[in-house]
Parts: C-alpha cells; structure tokens; sequence
C-alpha cells in the first residue's frame, strides 16, 4: 500500500468520523487491525490519527482563520476533512507544503465536486503565503 493510498484510508475513517461522530481512536484500531500493511505504515496511519486529533482544535481554529467568507461550520464534510488533514501535514508534522497541497488536491479530486479542487488550493495557498 503507497503513502497515498494509507491517506486515503485516513480520509475514510476521518470522513466517517464527521459524517457520524464515531468514536475515533476506538474506531481508528479497528481500520488500523484491519490493513495489510507494514509495520512502518502502521505506525505512520496511528500516529496521523492520535496527533491529528490531539490537534484538532487548533487545526480548526486555523482553519476558520483561512477561509475567507466562510466558516469552519459551513464547510461541507468532505472539505472539512481535507483541510484537517493538509492543516495537519503543513502545521503540524511540517511536511513539505507542496507535497501537502499536491495531496489535498488529489484527495479532493477523488471525492469532491469539480469546485472541491479549486476551493482546497485556494485556502492553503492563503495558509502558506502567512
């Protein structure tokens, strides 16, 4: 399983999580025990989710901060689930911003609309100019 693939994983378990307010990190070992992937993969999938959402508030907050005429609330789940997750790589674990955006791009090509794509690199090119 590539990267790419163990973050699309993580968007499913994070999307379900907003969609129905599951109990994440019971649900996350679930999904976790779950994949067929190495130890190493492993790791990076349960620490993504326990770091995540240790900072989810701030990550939320943000987030709020960056979407000019919007609000964290009014973003559809799976633009919220996006931007946690791109939030988190740039903020957080200080992944390489252009790896980071590359990815919410492909993300949001997958499961977004046709406006998902624009809307996602509009927001994180306002993040990194800051």
């Amino acid at each position: 399983m590539t990267q790419r693939e163990i973050r699309n994983e993580i968007f499913k378990l994070l999307f379900e999580h907003e969609l129905m307010t599951t109990d994440l990190l019971e649900r996350h070992k679930e999904v976790l025990d779950g994949l067929d992937i190495s130890k190493s993969k492993k790791e990076f999938f349960n620490n993504y989710i326990l770091k995540l959402n240790e900072h989810k508030k701030e990550i939320v907050d943000e987030i709020n901060k960056n979407v000019k005429g919007w609000s964290y609330s009014s973003l559809g789940n799976i633009e919220k689930v996006i931007l946690q997750m791109s939030f988190y790589e740039i903020l957080i674990e200080k992944i390489g911003e252009e790896i980071a955006i590359n990815e919410a791009v492909e993300l949001a090509k997958t499961y977004g609309d046709e406006n998902t794509k624009g809307f996602i690199n509009g927001i994180l090119a306002n993040l990194i100019k800051k």
